[in-house]
């Protein structure tokens, strides 16, 4: 399976859906991971830019894509959809997770408005949650129990960030045992991180329903010819 993560600034990706990132790439999912900007508002881009290839890494993510926006200055026009329209179908994803609409933040509304137009085609779209976020209603969990220490870990990658407290182990844990708790699975899963849906298709054995890609839709975009930025062996 491709599974596809996009988000505006670095950590953003890793904060909403890094364990399951974790967990996808150790079953042998592809794990692709595009970010719009390298966030130089809130610290130095060259070292966020170290930082996100180093979570990238530690995911062990077959293709990372880092965009040169502007931080906080993304707005959901023609050119932010087509980045990402572009990526999407070199990812050529069974699903996408990316930030909410209703985010607090205006660049993670300007990647989820965004989004919804790039990846009209595609089949299977949910949205994730950091501890900021405000307006959630979830509707997936998926179980982290087991490497909820590794996404703290991936977060304390993201050095030049660790004054905010947002991204410090209580909050992550926190947000995280809160929604196993909302799930009410059962006493065995302790921590989740959970999404909305916006698209979900399914065949007729249930599974995620992947719709083939247009062959036009293919031809006109140039990245399905560039080699992957990076490439690394899972952990």
């Amino acid at each position: 399976m491709n599974i596809l993560a996009i988000g505006a600034h670095p950590d953003d990706i890793e904060l909403g859906c890094g364990g399951t990132l974790i967990k996808a790439a150790r079953e042998g999912h592809n794990v692709f991971m595009y970010t719009l900007t390298r966030g130089g508002k809130s610290g130095q881009a060259t070292e966020r830019t170290e930082e996100l290839k180093r979570s990238a890494k530690f995911i062990g993510a077959k293709d990372l894509k880092i965009d040169d926006y502007e931080d906080t200055k993304l707005t959901p026009g023609s050119e932010l959809i087509n980045s990402i329209e572009s990526y999407v179908n070199f990812a050529d994803p069974d699903v996408i997770f990316t930030h909410s609409k209703k985010d607090v933040h205006h660049d993670h509304r300007a990647i989820g408005t965004a989004t919804l137009e790039a990846a009209r085609n595609s089949s299977n779209i949910l949205t994730y949650e950091i501890p900021l976020t405000v307006e959630f209603e979830p509707q997936v969990f998926y179980d982290i129990t087991d490497v909820i220490d590794e996404k703290v870990e991936l977060i304390e990658i993201f050095w030049s960030q660790n004054a905010k407290l947002y991204l410090k182990a209580n909050a992550i844990k926190g947000l995280a045992e809160y929604r196993a708790l909302q799930s009410r699975l059962n006493s065995h899963i302790n921590y989740v991180e959970s999404f909305e849906v916006v698209k979900l298709c399914l065949d007729k054995q249930f599974r995620l329903m992947k719709v083939p890609q247009a062959a036009d839709s293919v031809k006109r975009v140039p990245e399905q010819e560039r080699e992957l930025e990076y490439a690394w062996n899972k952990r």
